[in-house]
C-alpha cells in the first residue's frame, strides 16, 4: 500500500507514471517510527519543503499532521510490525508546475525508534560531487546507492563520501562525524556538508550526552588521526568499524546510546 496525494491505494492501482519517479528529479525525506508513531515529522518535512521551494520555486501545502496520519494508516492497514519502520515521503514536481506526494513503506527493522546500529562495516572512501548538493534529492540518493555498491564490490560495507577538496562529507545521504581527542568533529555546511534534520538531531543528542561537537572540516588526508567515525541516520547512530587498514573505536557511540531512547520519546511529540 502507498499514499499518492494523500489517498491510500495499492501500487497496482496507482495512476503514477514511472517517469515521475525515474525520469524526473524529486525531493525526499525518510521518517522513522516507534510503535507506529512517527518521529520528528515536522522537522524532516520542513527541510524537504525548504528544498522543494529552493529547487522548484513554490512550497507544497503538506502538513506534518497529514503525513503523520497517513503514516499511521499505512502501517496499521499494511499490518506492519510495531517495532521500527522507516517510511519515505517523496515530493515530485510535475510538468504542470504542481507537486505530487508519494508516501511509501521503506523497511521494517529490529530497532525500536532511534538505536545504536550494532553492525560496524568496513568503509571505503569515494570521491564525487553532485548537483543540488544542499538537498536530499533523487540525484543524491542515486549517487549514494552507487557509491555503496562500489564499496561493496571492493570489499567494504559502506562508502564515506569526500568532495574534490578532500573534505569528508557524508556516509550515504547522512552526516558524518569523527572523534579526535575528546571532541567530535564534523565538516561544516560552508565546507560542503548538507544542512539537514539529521544534523540537528545529532547536535541535540550530543548536547544530551555532554559530547562536544566542533564544526570545521573532516579531511581524507587526516583520517589516520581519527579514533572513531560514525553517522546519524534515520534509524540512529551508525558506527564504522574500519577505514582502509585502520581499526576504529566505538567509545563515543556508546556514550550516545543511552540518550537515543530519550530522543525517540521527544521525536514522537514533534
Amino acid at each position: 500500500m502507498i499514499y499518492v496525494n494523500g489517498i491510500q491505494t495499492s501500487w497496482s492501482e496507482a495512476e503514477l507514471s514511472p517517469e515521475a519517479l525515474l525520469g524526473q528529479n524529486w525531493v525526499y525525506t525518510t521518517i522513522n517510527t516507534y510503535a507506529h508513531q512517527p518521529m520528528h515529522t515536522a522537522l524532516k518535512l520542513r527541510y524537504a519543503l525548504d528544498s522543494f521551494q529552493a529547487l522548484y520555486g513554490f512550497r507544497p501545502k503538506v502538513s506534518a499532521e497529514e503525513v503523520n496520519s497517513q503514516i499511521r494508516g499505512l502501517l496499521y492497514y499494511g499490518i506492519y510490525p510495531e517495532h521500527g519502520n522507516t517510511l519515505t515521503l517523496y515530493l515530485i514536481a510535475t510538468p504542470e508546475g504542481e507537486c505530487t506526494t508519494l508516501l511509501t513503506h521503506t523497511a521494517s527493522t529490529p530497532y525500536d525508534g532511534y538505536s545504536l546500529l550494532t553492525l560496524r562495516p568496513k568503509a571505503a572512501i569515494t570521491n564525487y560531487e553532485i548537483p543540488f548538493e544542499k538537498h536530499h534529492t533523487s540525484v543524491s540518493l542515486t549517487a549514494a546507492r552507487f557509491a555503496d555498491d562500489f564499496a561493496r564490490r571492493n570489499g567494504s560495507g559502506i562508502a564515506l563520501r569526500a568532495n574534490r577538496a578532500g573534505s569528508l562529507i557524508s556516509t550515504g545521504d547522512y552526516p558524518l562525524y569523527a572523534l579526535r581527542g575528546n571532541v567530535l568533529l564534523t565538516t561544516s555546511t560552508d565546507k560542503g556538508a548538507r544542512p539537514s534534520a539529521e544534523r540537528e538531531l545529532m547536535a541535540e543528542l550530543c548536547s544530551m550526552a555532554g559530547v562536544e561537537i566542533i564544526e570545521g572540516e573532516l579531511r581524507t588526508d587526516e583520517i589516520a588521526d581519527y579514533e572513531e567515525i560514525l553517522a546519524f541516520t534515520p534509524m540512529g547512530i551508525q558506527m564504522i568499524g574500519s577505514a582502509g587498514d585502520m581499526l576504529l573505536h566505538s567509545i563515543t557511540a556508546h556514550r550516545l546510546e543511552p540518550h537515543l531512547k530519550a530522543l525517540t520519546r521527544k521525536g514522537i511529540l514533534r
